[in-house]
């Protein structure tokens, strides 16, 4: 296969539909890894606070908020950057497709960056400053394969059971790719912190690379429209706040997105230290490591389960009714996490004594959260269509630049929050002690660094209730907020889908009548 076939009309080669989604796998497995554990590595692995090899306690927790500070900086600018990514993917066109060298210069450049994230080791303010520069790369590099890729979705097709199909297909591989790190690493790199993340970033890296060379060789781009590239030619930078002005349904749909991403990011982002404190720092059954593993588990389960059941839920009941029976199941499965995960009173709290209630909690917070995501995202592709009724034009990479640009936001949110609430909640004093165990034994100083890593946590002055309030509750009031704008102010429901997509389809049959295609050079 040439590496810039194509293919014409609405149905998308099985090929294709298959390749697209599955290559989803390693580009979520390499965003998680970044996303969710690289503020864990330098948290528990990285060589900060050293002066001349010697830890200070005050300097690891200065630098760790200059990185914090850096990431948040790095992450709104990264968002801001997406629309740049899709002004650029709109007026530039290769032989090899419109979307695929984008992806591919991306999936290269991002995988040698990822790698000297992990591995890379100079101490103290020197590691700073590599972070800075290597993580504003890691930014860049990503957003190039992100952009081309989210933007080739809804290039494929614009019919609505071909796209909810390779939504939900493509969905269940995100999150085989997320889960599959997101179980592995808690499970091993506690006692052996700085090999283990090496060695992970390393596997993840060329599953990363490799998917996206099978994406960009073996899939197949849909034909150049002409009328739409004359219109991709004419492409301005300022065409995506243009957009979000004149596009009311995208800019509340691109609202509830970010509120979503923020929402669901709070509990990703502090789960690892909350099973740390609550259940013990190591990999053993009955550790933080272990349960956080088989909590990722249910997380998966409930997940991948919502998305298999979704194809039959949505051929049943309406995208409204979905949406609220969703929204239902995670806001009030994290208030009951709340009541049962903090330790009031100095009284265990009863998820630790039964671990078991938060597994099946994950089930229920998560499947809703995969029903809901589902839903917001058909949304989002809907908008495209709605563009072209109203003014014309798709503007697919423009507008889906802004997908990336609500989960970057939403990433330096949750970057701020989490700093926050280990530094209020007194868990950061905690963990810098377990740092220098971890780096002792990278450096082979320390053996077995269980027994004080869990010392330390058993004689701090942690506070987990503001630490589970933080995690449970802030989320709760998210999700009510993201629900309340889909059911007041996004009105694009099956019934006017239908219509748009009918008019749309009845004036390009008349301006092909009016204005013969000609191959797009």
């Amino acid at each position: 296969m040439k590496i810039n076939s194509t293919f014409t009309g609405e149905i998308v080669p099985r090929a294709t539909k298959w390749i697209y989604s599955a290559t989803a796998m390693g580009r979520d497995a390499a965003y998680t890894l970044i996303s969710l554990f690289l503020i864990a590595y330098i948290q528990f692995a990285a060589p900060i606070g050293y002066v001349n090899g010697v830890r200070d306690p005050a300097l690891y927790a200065a630098q760790f908020g200059v990185i914090s500070i850096i990431v948040i900086i790095a992450r709104i600018w990264d968002g801001l950057n997406d629309p740049i990514m899709g002004f650029i993917i709109e007026r530039c066109h290769f032989k090899m497709g419109k979307y695929k060298p984008w992806i591919l210069i991306g999936a290269i450049t991002n995988t040698a960056v990822m790698l000297v994230l992990f591995l890379a080791r100079p101490q103290g303010w020197a590691y700073v400053a590599l972070f800075g520069v290597f993580y504003f790369l890691w930014d860049i590099t990503y957003t190039m394969n992100d952009i081309g890729y989210w933007s080739m979705l809804p290039a494929l097709t614009s019919d609505e059971k071909q796209r909810n199909e390779i939504t939900t297909i493509m969905s269940i591989f995100i999150s085989v790719g997320a889960f599959a790190v997101g179980g592995v690493v808690p499970l091993t790199v506690a006692n052996n912190a700085v090999q283990n993340y090496g060695i992970i970033a390393i596997v993840v890296s060329v599953v990363f690379l490799l998917s996206q060379l099978i994406l960009v060789f073996f899939a197949k781009e849909s034909a150049r429209n002409l009328e739409q590239e004359k219109i991709s030619q004419k492409t301005k930078f300022g065409d995506m706040f243009r957009l979000m002005k004149t596009n009311d349904q995208l800019r509340w749909i691109v609202i509830v997105i970010l509120i979503y991403y923020i929402a669901s990011n709070i509990l990703n982002g502090l789960g690892l230290n909350y099973f740390y404190f609550m259940f013990g720092y190591g990999n053993d059954a009955g550790e933080g490591g272990n349960i956080q593993f088989l909590f990722t588990i249910m997380y998966a389960g409930g997940t991948i389960l919502a998305q298999f059941l979704f194809p039959l839920l949505i051929k049943f009941l309406k995208r409204s009714t979905l949406l609220l029976i969703s929204f239902l199941m995670m806001a009030l499965g994290h208030v009951v996490f709340f009541f049962i995960g903090a330790p009031f009173n100095g009284v265990p709290a009863l998820g630790v004594q039964y671990p078991i209630l938060l597994y099946v909690l994950g089930i229920i917070i998560f499947s809703g959260q995969g029903i809901f995501y589902l839903i917001l995202l058909i949304m989002m592709e809907n908008t495209i269509e709605y563009n072209e009724w109203k003014t014309g034009e798709r503007k697919e990479a423009v507008a889906f630049s802004l997908r990336p640009l609500t989960a970057k936001l939403a990433s330096s949110a949750q970057q701020g929050i989490v700093w926050v609430t280990l530094s209020v909640s007194g868990a950061l004093a905690v963990t810098e002690g377990i740092s220098k165990l971890e780096v002792d034994k990278g450096l082979g100083i320390a053996t077995d660094i269980e027994t004080g890593a869990n010392q330390l946590i058993a004689n701090g002055n942690q506070d987990m209730i503001i630490f589970a309030a933080v995690m449970t509750l802030l989320p709760f009031l998210l999700y009510v907020g993201a629900y309340l704008i889909t059911r007041f102010l996004y009105n694009i429901d099956e019934k006017k889908y239908a219509q748009i997509v009918k008019e749309v389809d009845e004036r390009r049959a008349s301006l092909a009548v009016e204005t013969p295609q000609e191959e797009v050079k």
